[in-house]
């Protein structure tokens, strides 16, 4: 099997925003960029260039500057939903950063042996495919300290060089590329100088995996990268964040499965005895603890599993809940280790409570959800077999050796219940030892001694499992592959994933939320058929007919993670508008080669002449600013800003259920608290400098006509925030009424010929009738739909999607119109016919006050368009922004009426 690569618009989109922070830079050659044997990446634009540039790509991608965080240093993020292909964007970015500007010298940074064996992975998956479309395949290798020879090949070559490589292979001074005593020196200076040479793009992958220390931040400086590429779905530290595809867009847009949470619960659970430690008081006496446990009312008998209140050594559990089941629980130590700096709770019958892990019968739990994940398993197999495509399911565990251990539980639960459940979906089949253990396969760090870790650290290559694992996605994916089940503790934690994985069960005990969504994420990616084709959904397809669903089975502190997880899909991320958007067009076909011929129709020809003469026309801007009505516009505005009490709310759920659509919870109650906040007007006056690029002088003269700052006592952030919007709303008003368009005598020529497209199906329409071309490229349903429409509109002479290279100019970057039409009418008192020329802005929207459906860039540019097309005059009628065809025609027709 191969998987197939995908002409994805949302990836497009995060490979030539990293294109075009270079744009302007002069490409390199051998004569231009090599210097003493060595070639170097070599870029001329000043520091400024590159800040001009990512500050227009974020706001053409409709990234806010406060989300960005823009800064000088070299540094760009990319923050993509896991499960996305945020890998293949930055190997693609590779190959377009070659083309365009011919970097050569690429240096990928990763966290751990699993991310890399991925991106070596995926070099391999598609490299055959990639050199088709771009006439090249770089040279990505794994650094090896014992094979300088590729290092000096990376330093010396023409060709485009990609090391891959760890942290850890250079990160203190005694490794070998740091060493300057060395008789295989490059050139009599060590290594990691003459790499610095280069002048290497670097590509974090996952940097918040501690490429963010002290240490770490100094090491990689002396790489002397042209600039680091940071990709991650959970960016810790931001600078340029030049594209964001939020977990909301990925749902939304059906680019990520679906996550089912499947709840397993005991009946009479408050027999488990579960205690977990919650909180640790530290103060001049002895250490106290709150413990989470069963609290028995005797008023009503009910049972709650709750805090208690702070407990010190010497108490006894069963007093402090009044529950006997834990009378034999009295707490005989409180203790910190110096080992893992972790608090325990020891009880005098033997019993411990680790921080952030639960104490309790975890044995019955584990049970119950290797069971159902069982059941999930082999319903979604007998479904998807249907379909061609595997089902793989992963178990994370808690511990390595409950699984290969000397008493390993784990394993011995899944045979038992494989045993038990397998018949009742086999007809009555009874698996044997042997097939049992086919279908389990295991990847976990191995320590050097051989013994296996809860942890990464020097991971090895281990036995055929781990290449098939960690190196054969491809394998793995075959139905012919008898492994189905793969176990895991962390080492598979971050970086490794598989499309096929459609359930995970977690029979674990952390907390750590960063880690939960990355354990999540492992199965979060569409899933592919035996030929390598990713299979989607429809957006609206029936529950019981999805495919791409993932089922996650947690204990209970994951399920309160997942929880989480889906609140921060709908609420942390914002509204509708989240992230960059995107229509449904996502659906990857391969590209084919497609021919695009111009129309022979003398009619059509002679009228899209005529109407080229007058669009033609190129124009210059001039702009002029009223200061005084920036300040007393923002003024009035801001005076009407009311914001409610900064509270903090503590509110309980009782959670019943779990779906895509949201939660199904009781309310249990909440209380409010009002909190005070403090600020300093110096304070408020620069974060909104920071936030508009408005001055501090003028900002003082907004500042001094307000009269509700008591509002903005309330919650500085949000006031502050509010009042950047409106000013900003105001900027851009102040700016348009300012902006004249003068006519240059310029035109751009008519140059329309036939020409070859390597395009998939999705990305064009046959237009036979009407279309100046027999094809007609679209970006979206919407412009598919308005190019079906005006080919079959009798009134329509020609029209076309005007070319990229048509362009105009406004003051936050180059405006790309969608359409140009030529309409025929006859008059109906003279008989006589007149043409009636056109071009159309089409969007998801016909307001262009529609900030839900608009970005702030595209209101600005339609509106700046607006005013160049008048300066051609009545010749030529623009209309934006247009949702459908019969919109447009309605515009027309009072458009024609009213000459």
């Amino acid at each position: 099997m191969k998987l197939k690569l995908e002409n994805l618009i949302y990836q497009d989109i995060a490979v030539q925003s990293i294109v075009k922070v270079f744009e302007g830079t002069e490409k390199n050659t051998f004569d231009s960029a090599c210097f003493e044997g060595i070639r170097s990446n070599v870029s001329r634009l000043s520091k400024e260039e590159v800040q001009e540039s990512i500050k227009n790509i974020c706001f053409e991608n409709g990234v806010n500057q406060d989300v960005a965080n823009l800064s000088s240093d070299k540094d760009i993020c990319v923050e993509m939903e896991t499960g996305t292909g945020k890998t293949l964007v930055y190997v693609k970015t590779i190959y377009e950063l070659f083309k365009h500007y011919g970097f050569t010298k690429f240096i990928i940074l990763v966290p751990s042996v699993a991310i890399r064996q991925n991106i070596i992975g995926t070099f391999k998956s598609f490299d055959k495919q990639l050199e088709d479309i771009y006439g090249f395949t770089p040279s990505a290798f794994e650094y090896d300290s014992k094979k300088l020879t590729k290092v000096t090949q990376f330093i010396e070559d023409q060709h485009p060089q990609v090391m891959i490589m760890t942290l850890a292979s250079f990160n203190s001074e005694d490794k070998i590329l740091n060493q300057a005593q060395r008789e295989d020196l490059f050139n009599n200076i060590p290594f990691i100088e003459a790499i610095g040479k280069t002048n290497p793009i670097i590509i974090m992958d996952e940097p918040q995996e501690g490429m963010d220390t002290d240490n770490s931040i100094k090491q990689i400086a002396k790489l002397n990268p042209l600039i680091k590429l940071r990709y991650s779905a959970t960016h810790k530290v931001i600078k340029n964040l030049l594209f964001r595809l939020t977990p909301f867009d990925s749902y939304k847009d059906g680019l990520v499965k679906k996550i089912e949470v499947l709840t397993v619960t005991e009946k009479n659970d408050e027999a488990s005895l579960k205690i977990e430690l919650t909180d640790i008081q530290i103060g001049k006496g002895d250490p106290k603890v709150k413990l989470k446990a069963w609290h028995l009312n005797n008023s009503n008998g009910k049972i709650d599993f709750k805090n208690t209140a702070w407990l010190k050594e010497g108490d006894n559990l069963g007093d402090k809940t009044n529950n006997p089941s834990y009378l034999n629980y009295k707490i005989s130590r409180i203790n910190k280790s110096l080992k893992t700096q972790k608090w325990t709770v020891v009880f005098t019958n033997g019993a411990e409570v680790l921080e952030k892990q639960i104490a309790g019968s975890l044995e019955n739990i584990w049970a119950l959800q290797i069971e159902w994940l069982l059941h999930r398993h082999f319903a979604k197999t007998q479904r998807l077999l249907e379909k061609n495509i595997k089902c793989l399911s992963l178990i994370f565990i808690d511990r390595v050796s409950n699984y290969v251990g000397e008493t390993p539980i784990i394993k011995n639960i899944f045979v038992k219940k494989y045993k038990e459940i397998y018949p009742e979906y086999y007809g009555g089949k009874i698996p044997s030892s042997e097939e049992i253990q086919a279908v389990q396969g295991y990847y976990f760090a191995q320590k050097n001694s051989g013994e296996y870790a809860d942890n990464e650290g020097g991971v090895k290559e281990q036995s055929k499992i781990y290449d098939l694992i960690l190196k054969g996605k491809e394998e793995l994916l075959t139905i012919s592959n008898p492994v189905q089940f793969v176990f895991s503790h962390s080492a598979l934690g971050v970086g490794w994933d598989n499309p096929n994985v459609f359930n995970i069960a977690t029979l674990n005990n952390s907390y750590s939320e960063i880690k939960k969504r990355q354990e999540i994420g492992r199965g979060l990616r569409i899933c592919v058929n035996q030929d390598g084709q990713r299979v989607y959904d429809a957006l609206n397809v029936a529950e019981s007919d999805r495919i791409n669903q993932l089922t996650v089975i947690p204990n209970e502190t994951y399920e309160t993670f997942v929880t989480q997880y889906q609140e921060e899909i709908k609420s942390v991320y914002g509204s509708t508008n989240a992230g960059a958007g995107m229509s449904h067009s996502h659906k990857g076909i391969p590209a084919d080669e497609v021919s695009f011929k111009r129309n022979t129709s003398s009619e059509i020809e002679q009228a899209f002449r005529k109407y080229w003469t007058a669009l033609a026309q190129k124009t210059e801007y001039t702009m002029s600013f009223d200061e005084d009505n920036l300040i007393a516009e923002s003024a009035e505005r801001i005076n009407k800003i009311e914001i409610p009490d900064f509270v903090i709310e503590a509110s309980s759920f009782l959670i019943n259920e779990i779906t895509e659509e949201g939660q199904n919870d009781t309310f249990q109650g909440s209380e409010k608290v009002i909190q005070k906040s403090t600020f300093t007007p110096l304070d408020l006056i620069e974060e909104i400098s920071e936030n508009t690029g408005v001055s501090y002088n003028t900002l003082f003269k907004i500042i001094s006509r307000l009269h509700n700052l008591d509002q903005m006592i309330k919650n500085p952030p949000r006031f502050i925030h509010e009042a950047s919007v409106i000013i900003r709303d105001v900027e851009l008003n102040e700016m348009i009424r300012g902006l004249d368009y003068q006519i240059t005598g310029e035109s751009y020529p008519f140059d329309f010929t036939d020409f070859i497209k390597n395009i998939s199906k999705e990305g064009y329409v046959e237009t036979p009738h009407k279309g100046v071309f027999d094809k007609m490229l679209v970006d979206s349903d919407v412009e598919r739909n308005f190019s079906l429409d005006a080919d079959k509109d009798a009134e329509v002479v020609c029209f076309l999607k005007l070319p990229s290279w048509y362009k105009i100019k406004t003051p936050i970057g180059n405006y790309e119109p969608d359409f140009g039409l030529v309409m025929k009418r006859k008059s109906l008192k003279s008989g006589s016919e007149s043409e009636f020329y056109f071009v159309i802005e089409t969007k998801g929207t016909n307001d262009i006050n529609d900030k839900k459906a608009l970005k702030e860039s595209e209101i600005y540019k339609i509106r700046c368009a607006m005013k160049h097309f008048q300066k051609l005059g009545l010749e030529v009628q623009y209309k934006a922004p247009v949702k459908e065809y019969k919109y447009f025609k309605t515009l027309a027709d009072n458009s024609i009426n009213a000459n």
